[in-house]
């Protein structure tokens, strides 16, 4: 699968049994449907909850999900600062760029530099272009 933002190939990651996909060039994340809540709830450590989207008010570029090729629509998640996030219509998928996921979970209470999907992003690749194999718990392989 290609990154819908730069266009290159997303890295797949296992993170507590939920499988991201991860842009290693640009740092965007591509969750599935239903994914992001899982994510949020094991980041602030509650129960699943839903995060708040509205339709955004903006002249940003739409991209196509990387799932289905559809045109993504651009909502705002979170409360307190929203960030602008893809969302795909047909599949419902989500795109958050780089910084966005720490941004909204921040918002419900966590610690921005304590997001631990980030640092295990950043520390299973933190040799991508090296040689240095990642952890046996991440797949390393790009999705086509």
């Amino acid at each position: 699968m290609k990154c819908p933002r730069c266009k290159s190939d997303l890295i797949v990651v296992e993170f507590h049994d939920i499988e991201l996909d991860w842009c290693p060039a640009c740092e965007g994340l591509w969750f599935d449907s239903g994914e992001m809540e899982l994510v949020t709830a094991q980041m602030r450590g509650t129960a699943d909850e839903q995060v708040t989207q509205r339709k955004a008010d903006t002249s940003e570029k739409r991209l196509k999900c990387p799932e289905c090729n559809k045109t993504m629509e651009k909502r705002l998640l979170g409360d307190a600062q929203p960030v602008i996030a893809d969302v795909c219509p047909a599949c419902g998928g989500l795109w958050l760029d780089h910084g966005e996921l720490e941004q909204i979970v921040s918002a419900g209470g966590a610690a921005r530099d304590a997001s631990p999907v980030i640092n295990h992003l950043r520390g299973t690749f933190s040799n991508v272009g090296g040689n240095a194999p990642g952890p046996a718990h991440s797949t390393g392989e790009a999705r086509k």
